[in-house]
């Protein structure tokens, strides 16, 4: 994946990328090997994934959408044009939501598994008043980056149903002054952390941010073991906290008492029969060691990944680890 893009990019192709996965098909446009666009295919001519970005994210409502697009059928203009000309949505907002499709729908093609590809070499057309063409090589570094720690972040975010509240709702991010966060503070940390309210789930605040799902879990969860945001003791299906009567039940103390008795007896009989891998069984040993050997096999498909990208900007290959980490081909 990474050297096709970075060969569409090098020759200065124009044309679509078209890429099909198990149940996705993406179209990436590229126009003299830079990337004007990414996005999935629509199935009918109604929907459309501008708009329902734009209103997904609160910036325009369904019924002004349908009445941009009545217009566009009446008027030579793009539907961007369209939106700005009526005052619905302001043009650096549209230049922000075309470049975050393009962004994750990329990104997303990191996540397969597998899939084929073929290449339409043909004119793309778009509107260069609100898309910003992409350098493929720079695009690629941030999506690698992303890819090489969302396992960590997902795993602080199994599900996005998760509601999140400020520790205190009077505190603004200067609580951070003086502590080791104060340097991950930024404006992007700012519009995420006034969108924690107690209400919102970590699915509504990605899609109200607009910086995209990689950088608002991230921010999330800095802000969460910077002791300034946590989980809300309510749902996502139930925001009224009738739930957490299960959770004061399992706190009294009957309950806790048997639940203590169960876990020594459990922790007891795993010590018996796995006393020398203790807690895994045999299988579960040989199982662990292949996710070893999987992951190592992954680190060095990265650092060759990075020493490609290495020659391409220096005509030559790094003398060692530490030059492609200054560079930030690799993480320190």
């Amino acid at each position: 994946m990474t050297d096709l893009f970075q060969l569409l990019g090098q020759q200065q192709k124009t044309g679509t990328l078209n890429l099909k996965g198990e149940r996705k098909v993406i179209q990436v446009f590229f126009d003299k090997g830079l990337i004007v666009g990414a996005t999935f295919p629509a199935k009918t001519a109604e929907e459309n994934p501008l708009g329902e970005r734009l209103i997904r994210g609160g910036l325009l409502s369904p019924g002004n959408w349908q009445k941009a697009r009545d217009q566009q059928k009446e008027e030579l203009l793009s539907i961007g044009q369209i939106l700005v000309k009526n005052s619905m949505v302001r043009k650096e907002d549209i230049t922000a939501v075309l470049r975050l499709l393009s962004f994750e729908a990329i990104y997303s093609l990191f996540k397969w598994k597998g899939g084929t590809f073929w290449f339409d070499a043909k004119p793309v057309y778009y509107d260069p008043n609100f898309v910003e063409p992409l350098n493929a090589e720079y695009l690629l570094l941030d999506v690698l980056r992303m890819v090489d720690e969302w396992p960590l972040l997902e795993k602080r975010f199994p599900a996005f149903e998760m509601v999140l509240q400020k520790v205190n709702s009077l505190n603004t991010l200067d609580v951070l002054s003086g502590t080791p966060w104060e340097e991950n503070r930024s404006f992007q940390m700012e519009v995420i952390y006034d969108l924690v309210n107690g209400q919102r789930t970590v699915q509504e605040i990605i899609d109200l941010s607009f910086v995209g799902e990689f950088d608002t879990c991230k921010n999330l969860i800095i802000l969460m073991d910077a002791g300034v945001v946590e989980p809300a003791l309510i749902s996502a299906t139930n925001k009224k906290g009738k739930g957490i009567q299960v959770s004061k039940y399992l706190l009294s103390s009957g309950a806790y008492l048997l639940l203590s008795v169960l876990a020594f007896f459990l922790i007891y009989q795993l010590a018996n029969a796995r006393w020398n891998r203790f807690p895994l069984s045999q299988e579960e040993w040989r199982g662990w060691q292949a996710l070893h050997g999987s992951f190592k096999g992954i680190e060095d498909a990265k650092t060759g990944n990075a020493r490609e990208v290495f020659f391409v900007e220096e005509n030559r290959y790094p003398k060692n680890l530490n030059e492609m980490r200054e560079r930030g081909l690799l993480a320190r």
